[in-house]
């Protein structure tokens, strides 16, 4: 372990749990685990053994409680290290939070935003972060954020297909990844195409209203989103990698939060 300190940053989503250290202003060493992965606790907890000790943690979670209390039961190995559970403020990493109650909008989303205006050098952006979910934001120039949307993703689709209809059971392999037959490619093409026809939807929408819009996708799901995307959307679609990593940087670097 490195002896010199540093800033964990963990990022707890509802399919997987990435965490890397603040280094040189950006995330690094990250890990990337699904929290069904076979020993799931070894592998992070030596993961983070491996890291240089910290002097604080902070954890951006839109987990259930169950989930975040197995991180808070790993992170007890670090005692020395203050844990901040991060919610959304007013203002804060060049956004500003016009929901009603702020800590309301998810911090996932709130650094993402965040994240993708820096990769923007500023300037107003769409932002679409597709993993259990679809979330649509969009921040304009000034940092201000514009009505955002929350859909299901297009693999929550399948899934919710999946348990709520008798398709499994008529078609065995409907449901089956990479499924050939006619039912599994309509089912698969369905859902990616609903997916991607409300981020072009939203995508036009704000481009119409905010100036230099650049497009920005995170989330398990952002190659495949993009993949799904009509030509136009999707020859201006970037991938954000680590977004919410990214953002949580952003956030253990600003004064308001030091």
């Amino acid at each position: 372990m490195n002896a010199t300190p540093a800033t964990w940053l963990f990022d707890l989503g509802n399919s997987r749990v990435k965490g890397a250290w603040l280094g040189s202003r950006s995330p690094a060493d990250p890990i990337s685990l699904d929290w069904e992965t076979k020993e799931f606790d070894a592998t992070l907890r030596a993961r983070m053994a491996s890291w240089p000790c910290p002097q604080k943690v902070l954890v951006a979670s839109v987990v259930a409680e169950a989930r975040a209390e197995r991180m808070r039961a790993l992170l007890t190995a670090w005692p020395q290290a203050p844990v901040h559970w991060l919610r959304s403020p007013r203002e804060g990493c060049g956004i500003r939070n016009r929901y009603r109650f702020p800590e309301r909008l998810g911090i996932d989303r709130f650094l993402a935003m965040a994240a993708a205006r820096v990769a923007a050098s500023g300037t107003a952006v769409v932002v679409v972060g597709c993993g259990t979910a679809l979330t649509l934001d969009a921040v304009d120039a000034d940092g201000l954020q514009q009505e955002g949307l929350i859909a299901p993703s297009p693999s929550l689709m399948l899934r919710s297909l999946h348990g709520a209809t008798a398709i499994g059971k008529t078609h065995p392999d409907a449901f089956s990844a990479g499924g050939t037959d006619d039912t599994a490619q309509a089912l698969q093409r369905g859902c990616a195409r609903a997916g991607a026809a409300l981020v072009e939807w939203y995508d036009a929408f704000q481009q119409n209203r905010l100036d230099a819009t650049q497009l920005w996708l995170h989330g398990g799901g952002a190659c495949e989103l993009r993949d799904s995307l009509e030509t136009g959307t999707a020859a201006h679609a970037r991938i954000l990698e680590d977004a919410v990593l990214r953002g949580l940087a952003l956030w253990a670097e600003s004064p308001a939060h030091a």
